[in-house]
């Protein structure tokens, strides 16, 4: 099944630190549905810290997720922070 989570009624709308994004995913990995839609919708603002641990807890996690109404700048801070957090 697939579930679909709105992101600002589990963290704040303002993802200023990595540490959020590993709370988002314990809330994701909570979830038994094996597929994550995240709704970006009244994010105000994604911080590098936030997006670079945000990939790298997706990467870590088995379900599959995805994305959606994320702002055009919040979208490509993910795609290029991908290539920066390296372990």
């Amino acid at each position: 099944m697939v579930k679909e989570l709105e992101v600002v009624n589990i963290i704040p709308r303002i993802l200023s630190i990595g540490e959020i994004a590993k709370e988002l995913f314990k809330e994701i990995n909570k979830i038994s549905d094996n597929e994550i839609i995240l709704n970006f919708k009244g994010v105000e603002y994604m911080c590098v810290s936030f997006a670079q641990e945000y990939g790298h807890q997706k990467k870590l996690s088995k379900k599959k997720i995805t994305e959606t109404n994320i702002s055009k700048e919040n979208e490509n801070l993910l795609n290029l922070s991908k290539n920066l957090y390296i372990y």
